[in-house]
């Protein structure tokens, strides 16, 4: 009986030493598969990160110009108000001026 005992007791720790072995081995597998995914992760997130800056700049970039462009825009109209109003204001002071000129009444 006793030598079934430690039969059985060698038997456990061998089975054991076999578990051990086989969940070291897996775990290893694990552990590489784990790096070579997060390598793949990041690869393909510095690509996305490269696009979407790239895009963003992009847009920006064509918002930017549009603004500009109706800055300008609006520039140009109030420009040409203000002068259409000067030159209102302007107008019948100036005829008379030309006129005193013209007609020798200064």
């Amino acid at each position: 009986m006793t030598e079934e005992i430690i039969k059985t007791i060698a038997d456990a720790e061998s089975k054991a030493t076999e578990i051990k072995a086989l969940a070291t081995e897996r775990a290893t597998e694990m552990v590489k598969n784990a790096e070579k995914r997060a390598s793949e992760i990041e690869k393909t997130s510095a690509e996305v990160c490269k696009a979407y800056r790239e895009t963003s700049q992009k847009n920006a970039e064509a918002d930017a110009q549009n603004k500009y462009v109706a800055t300008l825009e609006k520039a140009k109209v109030d420009a040409t108000e203000y002068c259409r109003k000067i030159l209102e204001k302007t107008e019948a002071p100036v005829s008379k001026i030309v006129g005193r000129i013209i007609n020798g009444d200064c």
